[in-house]
């Protein structure tokens, strides 16, 4: 996904399972909803998708009829806002600069979409305003804080209702970036395309969670104009009269709005179930947590598939020396045998029986000094063959 200066989204698999609650009358579940397929699967829950109860209730809370999605993914999300939309006689407006195939067909083909092939920066300026944003683009603060402007300027006095997705970790305070060329030179801090994060540690690691070279990360953590959530409190800090609500699962859910806002009592009372909730953060702390264990094991994976790979060359080498050796040893084994054929012809010759006989008669019975069993004895055992390893 790239929506604002340079945005991509990591390909990675969203999995999302949602369960009914318990039947109050006799505690046993009702059948489980069906759940689309495209939410099936995967490790990592990352997707907007993952708040579609909360995003779909809010918009209803507000009878809204427009949306602005900044980053359509794979399109997963889009589908089911077009879905809404469509029911409604609404519209959905997708930005991004570089949409997927899939994505692109989806929002081109629907009555109620339009498509912005730009950044968020560049588009939004000359759009009408929307009754809902979701803001999922590039999750760093300069691009952040400068989408809300520009979402405030168009809407004029009627702040509209926005999502911010990844205000919790590991962008709520580290920024990240996907194309940190095209960002003023200012308005970057030093980064790092090979390094992870991981929970606990300020500083970039060899290993964690890693753009694998799709983004990188700023090399610290914290501090003035970094990440996701610090824009967002920028944003709100000489803007009194607007509210967050922050969902803390999912890398975190922001929500901005106007406290006098007709729908205000009823989104703050929807949301006063999730806002800060102490059980959705340790759910959250417990998921980073393994699936950053995941990734350290797979880590361990692949460096003892190298280590593997590093002796089977070795062992392969050291097969290869063997069979050299076998092969200089059956050389010699054969010469061996082709000097024990010759010997056998010597001995057995009229001329060597005499040469026999001869050397017995100048030795004076002291043993002769050419016998034939004792060159065929000598000859016989340097032609047996010695074993050798085998594989």
């Amino acid at each position: 996904m790239r929506t604002s200066p340079g945005s991509a989204r990591p390909k990675v698999t969203l999995a999302l399972v949602m369960r009914p609650p318990l039947t109050p009358a006799d505690g046993n579940r009702p059948d489980s909803p069906e759940v689309p397929e495209s939410t099936r699967g995967g490790l990592l829950l990352y997707s907007l998708a993952a708040f579609r109860e909360i995003i779909l209730g809010c918009l209803d809370l507000i009878e809204g009829r427009s949306v602005t999605e900044i980053g359509g993914e794979d399109g997963t999300f889009t589908r089911e806002l077009l879905s809404w939309a469509e029911g409604r006689d609404g519209r959905v407006a997708c930005i991004d600069p570089s949409p997927s195939d899939a994505l692109a067909a989806l929002v081109e083909n629907a009555p109620a979409g339009e498509l912005h092939r730009s950044t968020s920066l560049e588009a939004l300026p000359g759009m009408d305003p929307s009754d809902v944003y979701l803001v999922d683009g590039d999750h760093n603060y300069y691009t952040l804080v400068h989408e809300l402007e520009v979402i405030e300027a168009i809407s004029g006095g009627d702040f509209p209702l926005v999502f911010v997705h990844d205000v919790g970790w590991p962008s709520g305070r580290r920024d990240m970036y996907y194309a940190p060329d095209t960002l003023p030179a200012e308005a970057r801090h030093p980064y790092d395309y090979d390094k992870g994060v991981t929970v606990g540690n300020g500083a970039l690691i060899t290993g964690g969670f890693q753009g694998m070279g799709e983004f990188a990360w700023a090399l610290s953590e914290g501090g003035p104009a970094n990440g996701v959530l610090t824009a967002v409190e920028k944003f709100l800090a000489d803007r009194p009269h607007l509210e967050l609500a922050v969902v803390p699962c999912v890398f975190g859910l922001g929500v901005v709005y106007a406290r006098s806002a007709p729908w205000a009592g009823s989104v703050a009372e929807f949301l006063s179930h999730y806002d800060r909730d102490p059980l959705l953060e340790r759910l959250e702390q417990n998921r980073l947590d393994l699936y950053l264990q995941v990734l350290k094991l797979q880590e361990d994976l692949d460096g003892a598939g190298l280590r593997m790979r590093d002796l089977d060359v070795e062992n392969r080498a050291l097969w290869a020396r063997v069979h050299e050796l076998e092969r200089q040893m059956n050389e010699v084994t054969a010469r061996a045998r082709e000097l024990a054929a010759e010997v056998t012809t010597t001995v057995t010759a009229r001329s060597f029986s005499v040469a026999e006989r001869l050397s017995r008669l100048h030795s004076r019975g002291g043993g002769p000094g050419v016998s034939g069993a004792r060159l065929r004895a000598l000859a016989d055992s340097a032609s047996e063959p010695t074993a050798g390893p085998t594989r």
